[in-house]
């Protein structure tokens, strides 16, 4: 049988039982509207999430060394961490690790406040190198940058991220103007590009800077580092310098085996792919269950198409007698299984990237096509339709043509 000949068939067959076309179709639509639907979301939000991931950490080409075992938790602050980082540790990388190409120190507290005349607001408060900005990608919008001079200096200057001067500074320009840190007074001399909210929605904004050296000896009256932020000659091979960096620490910290490492390294190109494989198990639990679903709408098809064959089978017993085979039978009844089924996954298909598209633009995420995704289930409701139809199709072409034209 032509195929064109059997896909008239099929059509015939479907307008001459619209609703037992529309419950086979019915299953199969719903599943794969799940999947695609699913597919487009779940990829939405794995782009968002990497997006908010790399606005938050700048670059994938630092290490951060932290105080502390690598079973510690949360983020560092002077008021939680361990005194074991040293400015000196910072150098000794800086100058005795190959592959490194700078180094930034960092002291940072949370939740201080700062204030300028009758105003105040809460703030996250990093004394940092005058790299480190640089390192992880914070760009001026107005005033200057913080410079290798305000370190050497101890200079009481502060570079203030959008949030900061919308709290402080709502109506005038905040160059020149003194604001106070825990009572010591800085000013300011730099305004922040925005960079939008982290990972967990929270604004990246509420943010201050101030030289480390400022932090150290003006502020936070410590001689230790919260964090020791790496940048790489060669990002896509970390460890070699990993391990140097650990030999390096060990070994100005007096471990010796047994011993746990005072300090812990991480790698942001690591935590991004742990998050991204956290959002590819979910994305392939939530296919999975949407194929699940595609099946069961299979096993409608086979059923409905059951009963089919058994009202169907004077048409079978005439059509045997008109001279067709058992495989133009067969040919018959899996191209109509196959048509409803192809039919049901394009409307689902249609239904779940419309679905999909809509709900990400409602969530505020990237609108995306999964085109993989809608290959998968348009390959898959034709699969559903010859699998499920194979049986239907075996009955019908083993039918005994003289007991059909009784019947």
């Amino acid at each position: 049988m032509k195929l064109s000949a059997g896909l008239a068939l099929a059509n015939r067959s479907m307008l001459r039982n619209p609703l037992r076309a529309f419950f086979m179709m019915l299953g199969v639509t719903i599943g794969i509207a799940s999947l695609t639907a699913m597919s487009t979301m779940g990829e939405a939000t794995r782009q968002e999430t990497m997006r908010q991931f790399k606005n938050m950490v700048g670059n994938y080409d630092v290490l951060n060394i932290e105080p502390g075992a690598s079973s510690t938790r949360g983020m560092p602050s002077l008021t939680t961490v361990e005194p074991s980082l040293k400015f000196e540790d910072a150098l000794a990388i800086k100058a005795e690790v190959n592959g490194v190409r700078q180094v930034a120190q960092v002291q940072n507290a949370f939740d201080l406040d700062v204030k300028y005349r009758d105003r105040s607001t809460s703030t996250a408060l990093y004394g940092i190198s005058a790299n480190w900005l640089e390192m992880h990608s914070y760009f001026i919008d107005f005033g200057s940058i913080l410079t290798d001079e305000d370190i050497a200096s101890v200079a009481r200057v502060a570079v203030i991220g959008p949030d900061i001067q919308a709290a402080l500074f709502p109506d005038e320009d905040p160059l020149g103007k003194q604001i106070r840190i825990g009572n010591v007074p800085f000013q300011v001399k730099g305004v922040l590009v925005t960079r939008g909210a982290g990972p967990g929605g929270s604004s990246l904004d509420g943010i201050v800077f101030i030289p480390v050296s400022t932090a150290s000896k003006r502020l936070f009256n410590r001689d230790y580092l919260t964090t020791i932020t790496v940048e790489l000659n060669d990002p896509l091979q970390p460890q070699p310098v990993i391990d140097a960096i650990t030999g390096v620490l060990r070994e100005r910290h007096g471990i010796v085996p047994p011993g746990e490492d005072d300090f812990s390294i991480d790698s942001p190109q690591a935590i991004a792919e742990e998050v991204a494989a956290v959002d590819s198990t979910l994305s392939r639990v939530l296919t999975g269950v949407s194929i699940i679903a595609t099946i069961i709408g299979g096993t409608v098809i086979m059923s409905l198409m059951l009963i089919a064959v058994s009202e169907r089978r004077s048409e079978i017993g005439v059509r045997r007698a008109m001279g067709a085979t058992r495989q133009d039978i067969m040919q018959q009844f899996l191209i109509e299984a196959a048509a409803v089924s192809l039919l049901g996954g394009l409307i689902g298909t249609a239904l779940g990237v419309a679905g999909g598209l809509a709900s990400a633009l409602q969530q505020g995420l990237p609108p995306v096509l999964v085109w993989n995704a809608i290959a998968l289930a348009v390959l898959l409701s034709i699969g559903v339709g010859l699998i499920f139809g194979m049986q239907p199709a075996w009955k019908a072409a083993n039918t005994d043509p003289i007991d059909a034209l009784r019947s």
